[in-house]
């Protein structure tokens, strides 16, 4: 996918899993990628050729922090064009019903997978639009923040997770009218079931969670987070130019399903 040689990406959640694939596809494209993440940089974090990278480890929920960073890219660039939310927790042991969980687990969640990416766009938004040649940001939200999960009653609600990802493509959507005047487009990606390291320790502490997902989705399958890259790439290219405020659904089909 070409068009993004000497563009500008600036990010969360490049640790691992999703982001880390969306990090490394955006390089190997040619553009430029500074990532947050509280974890330590992946060993393969900058590895190839590409753009270049720079990790920051820390956390987004730090606006000083956000400020700093996202200021830094434009400044050594010269340019901001991206911006991208993958950053998200989802804490199956701790996350629960609202009337049973630990409220600081509840207002953890939303820091994190809401009120971080609002701050990451918050500081963007007015470096993208000084850039002057429009943008765009992809936020990873998920399928359960558009409907309730089909094993809510047997499996349990985790609604600090949900709320907050329904939270995120609201925000998403506010952004793409806020900005599309200035020619900045704002999506949403919804995953459904994807095999990454923050999923993988539930799948195998109960492999019969891994069938069972697989049963539910009419591609047979997981998905990757090489899946989600790819959606997000094509989101923020040039070939998206006329799509935005809306949630891209990557699930392999479990959303077609009544």
């Amino acid at each position: 996918m070409s068009g993004f040689a000497g563009k500008v990406c600036v990010m969360t959640g490049a640790g691992g899993g999703m982001g880390l694939a969306i990090a490394r596809a955006l390089r190997a494209e040619g553009c430029a990628v500074t990532a947050i993440d509280p974890k330590p940089a992946p060993s393969d974090f900058a590895a190839g050729a590409g753009g270049a990278a720079r990790y920051v480890q820390g956390d987004a929920t730090d606006e000083a922090l956000v400020e700093r960073t996202v200021s830094d890219a434009f400044e050594n660039a010269g340019r901001l064009d991206y911006l991208v939310n993958a950053a998200g927790v989802a804490w199956y042991d701790r996350d629960g019903a609202i009337a049973e969980m630990e409220m600081a687990v509840w207002h953890r969640t939303i820091e994190i997978n809401l009120t971080a990416a609002a701050l990451m766009a918050r500081h963007a938004e007015p470096r993208m639009r000084r850039t002057g040649a429009g943008g765009a940001m992809v936020h990873i939200a998920s399928v359960v923040g558009l409907r309730n999960m089909e094993n809510i009653l047997e499996g349990g609600p985790i609604d600090a997770y949900q709320v907050s990802k329904a939270g995120l493509a609201a925000l998403s959507r506010s952004l793409a009218m806020q900005l599309a005047p200035a020619g900045i487009r704002s999506n949403t990606i919804c995953p459904g079931a994807v095999l990454t390291p923050m999923t993988a320790p539930t799948y195998e502490a109960d492999p019969s969670r891994v069938d069972a997902m697989v049963a539910r989705t009419p591609l047979g399958r997981l998905g990757l987070p090489e899946d989600i890259a790819y959606a997000c790439l094509f989101l923020l290219s040039d070939k998206a130019s006329f799509i935005t405020g809306i949630d891209l659904v990557v699930d392999g089909g479990i959303m077609a399903k009544l």
